[in-house]
């Protein structure tokens, strides 16, 4: 009679297993020795490993919407714009650490990730007494539909904000900015606190949305160029119709 260690499909089965497990540890030995510790600390995490992402929030009035076969509906709620919820997975995506190596293996062991950082995703909330105080935070569009960009503009003090009644970018020493492919990337620190946060909005859905790729693309050359808690504003317009391509027009 034969032992389970001469069984062929226990075999198997422990032969993947041991190849999945030394899979993993190897891509722990990489993920602490690579880029993605500079990921961390470049959003201030690397501690907390917890990162709040607001977006803006619609406040529908009853019979303010259109329904699909565009006619008024009664709905009358909060909401986040869709063109928002597209750029969630974006961040999903930057923090979110995939083993190295799985690309070959069958169903989900392709997609095995490391999820060690806490993403929170929210809408803004109504009041700025809600905002985060204490972890990192990225706010996602102006002050006009997100108190965390209002927040921001009025607590600390960020090298661009949003003028004449949110049609304009205004940045000391340049003309205000009004091209609707146009948008920032910026980063603040609060001293007092140890606080971070990046603040992302353009002049339209299309800048907004090109702020947010630049920073998931780009934020190796950023860490780069701006070190510790240096903060930034990155002055960007988009030249594709998807955000995905862009030119920097202004740093600071």
């Amino acid at each position: 009679m034969k032992t389970i260690l001469e069984n062929n499909y226990f075999i198997n089965v422990a032969s993947e297993f041991i190849f999945l497990c030394l899979l993993i540890f190897i891509g722990l030995i990489i993920y602490h020795f690579s880029r993605r510790r500079y990921l961390l600390k470049f959003f201030n995490i690397s501690d907390s490993k917890k990162i709040v992402i607001y977006l803006s929030h619609l406040r529908i009035i009853p019979g303010g919407a259109l329904g699909i076969d565009n006619q008024p509906r009664s709905f009358g709620e909060s909401a986040i714009p869709l063109t928002e919820v597209n750029l969630i997975h974006v961040f999903q995506r930057l923090f979110n650490f995939i083993v190295p190596g799985v690309e070959n293996l069958p169903g989900l062991l392709k997609s095995l990730l490391i999820s060690d950082v806490d993403v929170c995703i929210l809408p803004s909330p109504l009041n700025t007494g809600e905002v985060e105080r204490s972890d990192s935070f990225v706010s996602i569009g102006s002050p006009g539909y997100n108190v965390a960009s209002a927040h921001i503009e009025n607590a600390l003090h960020p090298i661009g904000t949003f003028a004449n009644n949110n049609s304009a970018i205004s940045i000391s020493g340049i003309p205000p900015i009004t091209d609707l492919r146009c948008s920032f990337v910026q980063r603040v620190y609060d001293q007092s606190t140890g606080q971070m946060a990046f603040y992302l909005a353009g002049m339209s859905n299309l800048g907004t949305n090109g702020s947010v790729i630049f920073l998931a693309k780009r934020w190796r050359y950023l860490s780069k160029k701006y070190r510790g808690t240096c903060p930034f504003c990155i002055v960007i317009r988009v030249t594709s119709n998807d955000g995905q391509q862009s030119e920097i027009i202004l740093e600071r």
